[in-house]
């Protein structure tokens, strides 16, 4: 099966243009605990690019070999070296990578992509092996509360409409979904359809799958594999979580012990 991010990769950057909410967050959290740090899927380097420009050392690991060679790309416009900026493709619950990191982030909703308990304590046990004691790990997920409260949607969702950047045509983002409220995983196809002059459409599907994590499941997780100090937030400010904040925005410290 191809990787979901393969597929998508003409229109991520586009899509994605936008959304800089979150970047504030992360400068803080980078002065807080300080670097090198480890993205944890780092996609095209959204994120890593901003924590670069800080002077921030950043190592980014992510399974797409098509994100990573455009962030690749991306690093040489802009001028950016292997001392800045290093990036491995591979699992991170495998990869030998270099530590100790100083804080590690799997920003907008990486952590969803670990999709039942074993592979999620896998992940945050090799995380904690990497990041030395007293250092920071980041989590942002969406808050779970108002999925599984309502119903579900039966057909597609209009997500968002942009602009082709190979060919300015508009692209409309559209999602289909269904939620297993047992398993907490959701299949998800997400939908593009690019309208051409002459008003035919190219479609792309992308199917993947999400598993929703709640606040006190991600804490228990944190806290049995090495994780102190827990931190929950609803917004991108340091709100309180609450529930109906928007996101379940997760601030831990790494034990001084082993997990």
């Amino acid at each position: 099966m191809a990787d979901p991010y393969d597929l998508l990769i003409r229109y991520y950057d586009a899509e994605n243009a936008g959304f800089v909410e979150d970047f504030a967050a992360y400068a803080l959290l980078a002065d807080r605990f300080g670097g090198p740090v480890l993205d944890v899927g780092c996609g095209t380097g959204r994120v890593a690019f901003q924590l670069v420009r800080q002077g921030v050392r950043v190592t980014g690991i992510d399974l797409s070999e098509k994100m990573l060679e455009r962030a690749r790309a991306r690093a040489r416009k802009q001028g950016i070296g292997p001392k800045q900026f290093t990036l491995h493709e591979g699992d991170i619950r495998q990869m030998a990578l270099d530590g100790p990191f100083n804080l590690a982030i799997l920003t907008y909703n990486t952590f969803m992509h670990f999709l039942d308990h074993r592979s999620q304590i896998e992940a945050l046990e090799r995380i904690a092996s990497l990041v030395c004691p007293g250092g920071g790990l980041a989590l942002d997920l969406p808050n779970p509360i108002e999925t599984f409260g309502a119903p579900d949607v039966p057909g597609l969702v209009l997500e968002r409409t942009f602009g082709d950047p190979e060919t300015r045509q508009p692209v409309f983002q559209q999602s289909l979904a269904s939620l297993d409220r047992v398993s907490q995983v959701m299949d998800l196809t997400w939908i593009y359809d690019r309208m051409a002059p002459d008003g035919q459409i190219n479609r792309l599907m992308v199917p993947l799958q999400i598993r929703y994590t709640f606040a006190s499941e991600i804490e228990l997780l944190l806290e049995r594999t090495g994780w102190s100090g827990i931190e929950c937030y609803g917004t991108y400010d340091f709100d309180p979580y609450e529930e109906s904040s928007p996101r379940l925005f997760v601030i831990a410290t790494r034990n001084s012990g082993a997990p």
